[in-house]
């Protein structure tokens, strides 16, 4: 008869199970960890890109409203020019 031992196969399959949950869970908080790192200097990054966007968009808002009064005041000078020296511009 074959005498056991302390170490059976159960109970190496069983520790090596053991130690591969930890290192899944171990490796899977550093991935969480960094990906919310990576989230969040994402999530800054749009929103500095955003705010870029949202300035040059109102500077091309303001540059368009200001062409459409000088377009105005423009014909108004044209206006006066034809009327007061008779010459179409």
């Amino acid at each position: 008869m074959k005498k056991e031992g302390l170490i059976t196969e159960k109970y190496l399959d069983k520790r090596l199970s053991e130690h591969a949950k930890a290192i899944v869970e171990a490796v899977d908080d550093v991935l969480q960890r960094r990906l919310e790192k990576i989230e969040e200097k994402l999530s800054k990054d749009i929103n500095n890109v955003q705010t870029l966007i949202d300035g040059y968009v109102k500077a091309q808002e303001d540059f368009r409203e200001e062409f459409k009064i000088m377009k105005h005041k423009m014909s108004k000078v044209e206006k006066v020019i034809k009327e007061k020296l008779g010459i179409e511009i």
